[in-house]
C-alpha cells in the first residue's frame, strides 16, 4: 500500500517535473545545462515559500498586525513617557527655584531682623550703661557697711512675669546656617534678659529708697521737669521684627526711663547728714516743748548740737536760693535740689555761699552758731517738699544706704 502510495507521488512528480536540458549557442559553440527533477523541486518549494510569506505579509498588513505600525506605536509611547518625564523634571526644577527665591526672601527679612536687634541692643546698652549706671562723677553707690534693714521692698506697681513675655522666635528657614541664626537670636534674647534684670532692680532699689521717706514715689516722680520723647518709627519697621522683640524692647526702654528718673530723684534727695563732725541731735521733728515759753509747740525740723563754727554740708545737689537772715531762724541758708525738695540750715555762725550758686551734696555751706532765737549753738535743719515740711529722720535714714 505504500510503496502504491509512493509510486504515484513519484510518478506525478516526474510527469510534472521531467528532467529537462537547456541549449545555448553561443560563437558557434553549443552548451546545455541539465535542470534535474530535484532541482526543479526546490526552486518550485522556494518560490512556494515565499509566496506564502508574501501572501502573510499582505494579510497581517490588511488586518493591522503590521510589525512596522507596533514600533511605531511603542515610540509613541516611549515619547510621551519621556515628555512626562521631562514635564516632571522642569516642574521640580521651578519648585526648587521658588523654593530658593523664598528661602533668600526669608533670609535677607531675618538678617534686616538680626541687624535691626543688634542696633537696638546697641542702643539699650548704651542707655544702660549712661541711664540705669549713671555718670562717672555724680552716681549713685550703695553703702555696704551701714545697713540696717535691706532697702529692697516689693514693688507695688504690677509687673508682667519674664516667663511670659521671652519667647524665642523661630528663624528656620531648611538652610545649613539655621543654627548659627537661633544662635544669634538666643544670644540677643540673653542680653535683653540681662538688661531687664538689671533695670527691674534698680527700679526697685531706687522705689525702695524714696519709699523709705514716706513720700509718695508717683508725686516725686511727677515733679521731674525732664520730659521723653522717641523716633518716629513706621508700620514697615514695627512688623519687621516678629515674636514680641519690639515690645520687650519698648518695656525695656520704658524701664530704663523709669530707672533715670528715679536716679535724678534719688540726687535730689536729701539723704546726706548735714554736720560735716561729730554731732547730737537735741531736738526732734514734730510736737515739743519750746525752750523759751515751755508751751508744747510744732517743731518743724531737727536741731544737732556742737561748735560754734562746725562745718554744715549740703544734703544733696541743688541750687542756693536764698542766703541772709530771716527772723527767728537768723542767720539762714536754703538750697533748692529740684523734684520739689528744699532744705533749710538755720541759726548759721556764717555763710560760705552766695544765691544761685550751684553746690553738691557734702558742699560745706556755712558754719555752726547760734544765731536768731537760739539757747545755744546748734544747727536747725529742715526738709521741705512741695511746700510742705517732712521728718528729716526719714531721709537721714534713707541716707543710710546711700553713700
Amino acid at each position: 500500500m505504500l510503496d502504491e502510495v509512493i509510486s504515484d507521488v513519484r510518478t506525478h512528480i516526474l510527469r510534472h517535473f521531467p528532467e529537462r536540458q537547456i541549449y545555448l549557442r553561443s560563437g558557434g559553440e553549443v552548451k546545455y545545462y541539465v535542470l534535474t527533477t530535484k532541482l526543479q523541486l526546490a526552486v518550485t518549494t522556494l518560490f512556494s515559500l515565499m509566496a506564502v510569506w508574501c501572501l502573510w505579509t499582505l494579510i497581517s498588513v490588511l488586518i493591522g498586525n503590521n510589525p512596522l505600525q507596533s514600533s511605531s506605536k511603542k515610540m509613541q509611547q516611549e515619547k510621551a513617557n519621556f515628555e512626562r518625564i521631562f514635564a516632571d523634571l522642569k516642574a521640580k526644577e521651578q519648585n526648587a527655584q521658588l523654593m530658593l527665591t523664598e528661602q533668600r526672601k526669608s533670609f535677607e527679612t531675618i538678617a534686616r531682623q538680626l541687624e535691626q536687634k543688634h542696633q537696638t541692643l546697641s542702643q539699650i546698652m548704651g542707655s544702660q550703661t549712661q541711664g540705669v549706671a549713671g555718670p562717672a562723677g555724680p552716681a549713685i553707690e550703695y553703702s555696704t557697711d551701714r545697713v540696717l534693714m535691706s532697702p529692697i521692698t516689693r514693688d507695688t506697681a504690677p509687673r508682667e512675669s519674664r516667663s511670659n513675655t521671652i519667647r524665642t522666635a523661630s528663624l528656620a528657614t531648611g538652610l545649613n546656617f539655621d543654627n548659627s541664626l537661633n544662635t544669634m537670636g538666643a544670644t540677643q534674647d540673653a542680653f535683653l534678659i540681662a538688661a531687664e534684670r538689671e533695670t527691674l532692680e534698680k527700679i526697685e532699689h531706687n522705689r525702695a529708697l524714696i519709699k523709705a521717706t514716706e513720700i509718695d514715689i508717683e508725686t516725686v516722680l511727677q515733679a521731674a521737669s525732664n520730659g521723653k520723647g522717641g523716633a518716629y518709627r513706621t508700620e514697615k519697621d514695627v512688623d519687621l521684627v516678629e515674636g514680641g522683640f519690639v515690645s520687650r524692647v519698648a518695656a525695656i526702654q520704658a524701664r530704663a526711663a523709669e530707672v533715670e528718673a528715679l536716679d535724678d530723684a534719688i540726687r535730689a534727695l536729701p539723704v546726706g547728714h548735714p554736720v560735716g563732725a561729730e554731732t547730737y541731735r537735741t531736738s526732734g521733728f514734730g510736737l515739743r516743748s519750746d525752750p523759751f515759753t515751755k508751751r508744747p509747740t510744732m517743731h518743724h525740723g531737727l536741731d544737732f548740737g556742737g561748735r560754734q563754727k562746725t562745718p554744715i554740708l549740703a544734703t544733696a545737689d541743688g541750687v542756693v536760693s536764698y542766703v541772709g537772715r530771716k527772723g527767728n531762724y537768723g542767720r539762714v541758708v536754703e538750697i533748692d535740689h529740684g523734684h520739689g525738695f528744699k532744705t533749710r540750715y538755720a541759726h548759721l555762725h556764717k555763710t560760705h555761699v552766695k544765691r544761685g550758686q550751684k553746690v553738691e551734696k557734702g558742699f560745706k555751706i556755712g558754719g555752726m552758731g547760734s544765731t536768731g532765737r537760739s539757747t545755744a549753738n546748734h544747727l536747725h535743719y529742715e526738709v521741705h517738699f512741695q511746700g510742705r515740711t517732712y521728718d528729716p529722720s526719714k531721709f537721714l535714714k534713707a541716707g543710710l544706704y546711700v553713700q
